[in-house]
């Protein structure tokens, strides 16, 4: 059997292709395709294979590997030829993402992990990536709505000055597992085309449902403003970072910046990634990866300034 992990990353429209792969689950099955998403990887499948603080859990790691083995032999015995395995978890979580600033240090290493459980398998790994400006905002929109303060100059500035690229995340997953096939495309081409994704990345052309859907979205500036209101965040002078009414915490000045890392790293890719991972995006990726918010809403002339909350 054939697994495909599609480790996200996170922000970058994962949430949507896991909803349409769910409402799809027939036409999955008569194609010899199977899918297994955070519901049920995160209802004990998976338990043992990280923790809290992000650390291997010693034998509950081995253990969870052993029942993820006798689960996927379960599915290869009732005829599933490509097993779809989504949860950008495996690459680290958001709110680790934000505590150390550092874009999914140890990828590798927690990754490999989740691919033992695979063992005896072909296993593809699934990345999508996203502009940096656009990508660190929405984490910083999902954190803010669940429990985060007001992102501060000081934390920009770290998030524009961490050393990790999109491109360290892929060869640190190739260090880890030599050999392993993976498969990089970017939010902005993709995510407004998830049933072409699934073509590309399965080589079977279904009639998927729930493509129109877009599922956890970072909400709007006025929803975001009514939320940080009623948790005291905007008392006094506090002001929520607002660019042509988007949430945007970045300056334009910043944003330059990480869209010209962004930029190498698609360079890197389109030159072939060092022989590390294929790149799949289509020729849409050429006029719409650097449109910030993707799915081909451009916000380049998002130049406003910060706006009072009221």
């Amino acid at each position: 059997m054939e697994i495909l992990l599609h480790l996200g990353a996170h922000r970058t429209a994962t949430t949507t292709l896991q909803h349409m792969l769910g409402q799809s689950h027939v036409g999955l099955q008569g194609a010899g395709l199977g899918y297994w998403g955070p519901k049920r990887l995160r209802a004990g499948l998976f338990d043992g294979l990280y923790s809290a603080n992000d650390t291997p859990l010693l034998g509950k790691s081995v253990r969870a590997q052993k029942r993820v083995r006798l689960q996927a032999r379960k599915a290869a015995d009732h005829g599933t030829a490509l097993l779809f395995v989504s949860e950008e978890n495996m690459l680290g979580t958001m709110r680790r993402l934000l505590t150390q600033t550092r874009l999914y240090d140890g990828a590798g290493a927690r990754v490999a992990r989740f691919a033992a459980g695979f063992e005896g398998h072909g296993v593809t790994l699934g990345v999508s990536i996203r502009c940096y400006d656009a990508f660190w905002t929405s984490v910083i929109g999902w954190r803010l709505r669940h429990g985060g303060m007001l992102p501060d100059g000081a934390l920009c500035e770290r998030l524009i000055t961490q050393p990790r690229r999109w491109r360290h995340v892929i060869a640190d997953l190739a260090q880890a597992m030599p050999g392993i096939a993976i498969r990089v495309w970017t939010h902005e081409a993709m995510a407004g085309r998830p049933d072409q994704l699934i073509t590309l990345l399965t080589g079977v052309r279904l009639a998927m449902h729930g493509q129109d859907a877009w599922c956890n979205p970072t909400p709007h500036a006025a929803r975001l403003i009514a939320e940080c209101r009623d948790r005291g965040l905007l008392e006094g002078a506090a002001v929520l970072p607002l660019r042509a009414g988007r949430f945007m915490p970045f300056s334009t000045h910043q944003r330059a910046i990480l869209r010209a890392q962004y930029q190498e790293d698609l360079d890197w890719l389109a030159a072939g990634a060092g022989g590390l991972a294929t790149y799949i995006d289509t020729a849409g990726a050429k006029t719409q990866r650097l449109t910030g918010q993707g799915r081909g809403r451009p916000d380049d002339q998002d130049d406003g300034c910060l706006a009072q909350a009221g």
